[in-house]
């Protein structure tokens, strides 16, 4: 074929404008990706001391170890890391070589999503949808830090271009790679991957022409190369010795299977107190401070600034009981945030309860003050979209259209359901939901566009047809192409009232931006007028368009409706590429900061209303006595505590011993910096959450006896393991306690107690 087309000796053809503007599109999706992406440092510390042990040892690499000793595993499967560590192999280790990966994917991602949706709309369909998925808050946050989301979004892009070529063509091996696809993103955040599998099997069941037999052993066939896929590195760290590779994080029989359907499985749909872990994340029921600074993961008792209506300063009391409540008040002049747990009936977290604000579970909860900033900005103009261009009629020809539309609609329905009413999940996640809120915003926007651009042309007794060209690529004008006998021209018709619903719709999700950008404390003066002034100046314009059609009047309407429309997202994804936030629980906003995380001091009209269950009272506590720092841009950790810790630590390497752990502790917070500093092993035997059972008094003589473990962390903010106390006990009878005052000039001993074992 290559050789046919050499010998026609084609002419070059200049490059469509449509090129251009996607060349553009890219290269500003990759600007919010990675502009100034030094100021984050490493990002989460606990990734990225993880990423430095794997670059030491292929042991460690394989297993994704914590710790450079290869003691403790995180809890996360391994291919996002992997492609991590191998970037931080070939430019050095550093904070932007750590986050390439994900920068680049977000720009890929987007690719992908002009591509999905240019296949079978027009062109500018796909170059409008590929703007929207670029400026999405929660896409630009996560594609600029080290959290995985984004790898896995790429993955799963590209595993739908490969069912759709599978549908078009009738080969069976396209389905195939579609599922080992999957299954490469379930090795990237494990079941998260799994949430499109019921868009693609419906897709697939539904649109593929033939028996429907053949259909069924084609898609189980799909299925068992993605389980396999899936489960492959699953299996190789189950099937090795524990004695031979690190404990597995956040399980208590040490098996990634028990991950997989656990922490990060059960546990999200849930919620973590319903899984009865008790106290075993932090020990403290009023949500203690970690020592290095860190948030903790959702449910860990932290406050990340998400709660709505309160600021990021603010200090939470513990209602855990009244007995406890002089306790509490006492420790609310040295922590920061005291997060109090409020739930419902049901069990699940209530918005500004806990550490992780995520609103109450209901159908509304993406509209939420902590969610809707991060993805919700255009999500009832989607499923508008969705439902004015759905044709029952069309789907029973299996237009290619009406499939487009059917996938798209499927994904974002169950991502949808899943993120309003699971128990355990961060709002960064909400990346989940932007490829199909992008896909369905531009396909609506662009018929909506065309509808009113034709006005003049509208009959008023029927509906009118607006064609719709697939690309002519290869596919369409090979033989396999003509075999599968796809109309040349595809159409989406609308009848009365849809486009009426459409642009209604789009107003009330203007109104909606305004309304949540009005009541956010930090936002700059400027954006709700703009957003208020273009959205009631294109409204009017529009009118003055119908009234007396020209092309001006449309052009201008149309350009004030996109600003008004588009001001609040775009403003919103501008945050983190203009201010660190935080490393641990990133959210996009104008607060974010050193600890606030974005959001902290918004809250919409309906939600969190005088006397609804979600209302967190607030009490005005004084800011921490221990000074948060920011580190500067170079390839440390974001943040860090001062005082004890830099202390610590530099006593630790004063008198570290070679061949034993620089420090053992419960937590992974309270070494990750240390690793990350000094590269030397450490051990935290609890792991991320402090509940996992990697230490045993048997195995805690055995290592003191060679010489491995020598100094010991006995942290109030510990775990809460089994054997927990047991270990404690017997550190506190056979260890030296040293005097704080010899790594630390303050008499806050809230960090712990350091002991030494000596043989």
């Amino acid at each position: 074929m290559h050789k046919k087309l050499l010998r026609e000796k084609r002419k070059w053809e200049k490059p469509e404008i449509s090129f251009w503007v996607l060349i553009g599109i890219l290269v500003f999706s990759f600007f919010l990706n990675f502009w100034n992406i030094g100021q984050n440092g490493t990002g989460n510390s606990y990734y990225a001391a993880c990423v430095k042990s794997m670059t030491q040892s292929w042991h460690n690499f394989f297993f994704v170890s914590f710790d450079p000793a290869g003691m403790v595993s995180v809890d996360k499967p391994p291919l996002g890391l992997w492609m991590q560590a191998l970037s931080c192999k070939i430019f050095g280790y550093s904070g932007w070589a750590m986050l390439l990966p994900q920068a680049v994917s977000g720009t890929l991602s987007c690719l992908m999503i002009y591509l999905l949706v240019s296949k079978y709309f027009k062109k500018s369909t796909g170059l409008i949808a590929a703007f929207l998925f670029a400026c999405t808050p929660s896409v630009v946050l996560v594609s600029r830090n080290n959290t995985m989301d984004m790898q896995l979004i790429f993955w799963l892009l590209l595993s739908i271009w490969f069912l759709m070529k599978s549908i078009d063509t009738g080969k069976w091996r396209w389905l195939f790679l579609c599922g080992v696809l999957v299954g490469v993103g379930f090795n990237v955040k494990m079941l998260q991957a799994y949430l499109i599998v019921p868009a693609v099997v419906v897709t697939y069941l539904i649109f593929t022409k033939g028996k429907v037999g053949k259909r069924f052993l084609a898609g189980a066939i799909a299925a068992v190369l993605m389980l396999g896929v899936s489960f492959a590195w699953v299996a190789a760290v189950d099937l090795t010795p524990a004695s031979e590779r690190p404990y597995v994080d956040s399980t208590s029989s040490n098996s990634v299977l028990e991950l997989v359907f656990g922490h990060n499985g059960i546990e999200r749909l849930v919620g973590e107190d319903r899984m009865n872990r008790g106290q075993s994340n932090f020990g403290k029921a009023s949500g203690e401070k970690p020592s290095n600074g860190e948030m903790p993961a959702a449910g860990q008792g932290q406050q990340n600034g998400l709660a709505g209506g309160q600021n990021t300063n603010q200090t939470f009391s513990s209602t855990t009981s009244s007995a406890s409540s002089a306790k509490s008040a006492a420790a609310t002049d040295s922590r920061t945030f005291h997060a109090s747990r409020m739930r419902n009936s049901k069990g699940m977290m209530q918005n500004g309860g806990g550490g992780n604000s995520i609103g109450t579970a209901s159908p509304l909860r993406l509209w939420s003050n902590a969610l809707y900033g991060q993805g919700s900005w255009l999500l009832l103009f989607a499923i508008a979209s969705f439902v004015c261009c759905f044709s029952w009629k069309k789907l029973k020809r299996k237009d290619p259209l009406q499939r487009s539309l059917v996938f798209w609609g499927m994904w974002l329905l169950t991502a949808g359901v899943f993120f309003s009413f699971a128990g355990l999940f961060h709002p960064y996640y909400l990346c989940m939901i932007a490829p199909p809120v992008a896909a369905l915003s531009g396909i609506g926007l662009t018929q909506l566009f065309r509808f009113f651009r034709n006005r003049w042309k509208k009959s008023k007794e029927e509906g009118y047809d607006f064609s719709a060209r697939l690309p002519e690529t290869l596919e369409n004008t090979s033989e396999t192409a003509q075999s599968v006998q796809k109309p040349q021209h595809l159409t989406l018709k609308f009848w009365k009232a849809q486009p009426w619903i459409l642009l209604a719709v789009l107003l009330a999700d203007i109104v909606i931006s305004f309304l949540y950008v009005l009541h956010y404390e930090s936002v700059p003066g400027w954006l709700a007028p703009l957003i208020l002034v273009s959205g009631v100046a294109g409204t009017a314009v529009l009118a003055l368009y119908l009234k007396n059609v020209r092309r001006g009047f449309f052009r201008m309407a149309v350009a004030l409706l996109a600003v008004s429309m588009l001001a609040g997202s775009t403003y919103w994804a501008w945050t983190p590429v203009q201010t660190a936030p935080n490393a641990t629980i990133p959210a996009a906003g104008p607060t974010s900061s050193a600890l606030g995380g974005g959001m902290g001091g918004s809250r919409m009209p309906w939600d969190g209303q005088e006397g609804s269950p979600n209302r967190q009272d607030a009490l005005s506590g004084s800011s921490t006595d221990k000074a948060i720092h920011r580190l500067p841009e170079n390839g440390k950790s974001q943040f860090r505590e001062s005082g004890m810790s830099s202390g610590l630590e530099t006593y630790l390497k004063k008198n570290y011993k070679q061949g034993s752990f620089l420090l053992t502790a419960c937590r992974s917070s309270s070494i990750a910096q240390m690793i990350l500093d000094t590269g030397l092993p450490c051990y935290a035997y609890g792991g991320f959450l402090g509940s996992d059972n990697s230490l045993t008094v048997s195995k805690l003589k055995e290592l003191v006896a060679q010489g491995k473990i020598t100094y010991f962390l006995v942290s109030e903010q510990g775990g809460m393991g089994n054997t927990n106390s047991t270990l404690i006990s017997y550190v506190e009878k056979n260890a030296t306690p040293i005097d704080s005052s010899a790594y630390s000039n303050s008499s806050d001993r809230s960090e712990g107690t350091l002991y030494l074992f000596t043989k």
